[in-house]
């Protein structure tokens, strides 16, 4: 409605239209590209009101002509969404439009619609493929939040032979000391202040996911000569840089953003599997599930990153 200010509004329900279906949304997650919108920081592009939200799960309500991929009362992640009533696409809305290509079936288990936010993980998958973690690489990852607590599941499922891990938010420092006893992760707390110059270098790829331009600079520093610098985030504000250091340093860099991706659907199918399996979960990660009258303080906790945030979901049925 306006800048850290949410409302709920009725709106007509489109019909599908050939090879779409309606989808009743149960769960959508809250992103931080979300949280960057509902600060305002995206009116630059887009006015008030809209509606977002790209996290999407629930079940299949309604063929469209021609559908054969799916069947109501299917469980499904959604990818992509039609304008419903209002300006803007996005899940943040009990309905959505979807292509039949466009919605990725989920398993039928005990997993509550909250744990299968597929979007997110197919993210981390993407980077991870992209990256082509080698065996025995030695791995940094700057920023240890939602998004990067996904990435770190993933690297400790790989042959690396160290993880080193930079956080500052005690929760997140915390859920990746859990892992520890699995995984050859070294922790450090950026809040101490440590020196960290003995460090300089020392890895062979580091992935940053903190978007802001401290920890930036701060992977720049870990990347040793000839390694890998992997652009996970999205940096919020401009900041000056000397692209001669990556020159001279020999410094591949790599942008994961989804947009990369040869086959970004590939990677939703690839995140089932995971999840699936267990080996990805994000129970730990979900710290705030709120109704949708409730947003408003779910939305403010996750901009002030208050009383223990770390993942947001809006609950719609």
């Amino acid at each position: 409605m306006a800048p850290k200010k949410l409302g709920l509004r009725e709106v007509n329900v489109a019909e599908p239209g050939p090879h779409q279906v309606r989808v009743r949304v149960t769960v959508c997650g809250v992103c931080s590209w979300d949280l960057l919108i509902f600060s305002g920081g995206y009116q630059h592009i887009r006015t008030f009101p809209f509606y977002f939200g790209h996290e999407g799960i629930g079940a299949v309500e309604k063929l469209g002509s021609g559908v054969t991929r799916v069947a109501v009362g299917d469980r499904v992640a959604l990818r992509q969404s039609a304008v419903i009533g209002a300006e803007g696409t996005g899940h943040m809305a009990e309905y959505a439009l979807q292509s039949e290509v466009e919605v990725v079936p989920l398993p039928t288990d005990g997993k509550s619609d909250e744990h299968w936010l597929v979007e997110p993980v197919a993210c981390c998958v993407n980077a991870v493929d992209l990256a082509r973690i080698r065996a025995g690489a030695r791995v940094a990852l700057v920023g240890s939040g939602f998004m990067g607590s996904i990435l770190l599941q993933l690297l400790a499922l790989s042959p690396v032979s160290r993880i080193g891990v930079f956080e500052l938010r005690p929760e997140s420092l915390g859920y990746a000391r859990s892992l520890q006893p699995h995984a050859p992760i070294d922790v450090y707390d950026l809040r101490l202040k440590s020196d960290l110059d003995a460090l300089d270098g020392s890895f062979d790829i580091v992935i940053e996911t903190a978007g802001v331009e401290p920890a930036f600079m701060l992977a720049n520093r870990m990347v040793r000569k000839g390694g890998t610098f992997v652009v996970f985030s999205r940096q919020r504000s401009p900041f000056n840089f000397d692209f001669s250091n990556w020159h001279s340093r020999g410094i591949t860099v790599l942008n994961t953003s989804p947009a990369a991706a040869p086959d970004f659907t590939r990677c939703f199918y690839q995140s089932v599997q995971l999840m699936q399996s267990n080996r990805v979960d994000l129970a730990p990660l979900l710290t705030h599930v709120a109704q949708p009258e409730h947003a408003q303080t779910l939305y403010e906790d996750g901009l002030s990153k208050k009383n223990g945030y770390i993942k947001g979901v809006i609950r719609w049925s």
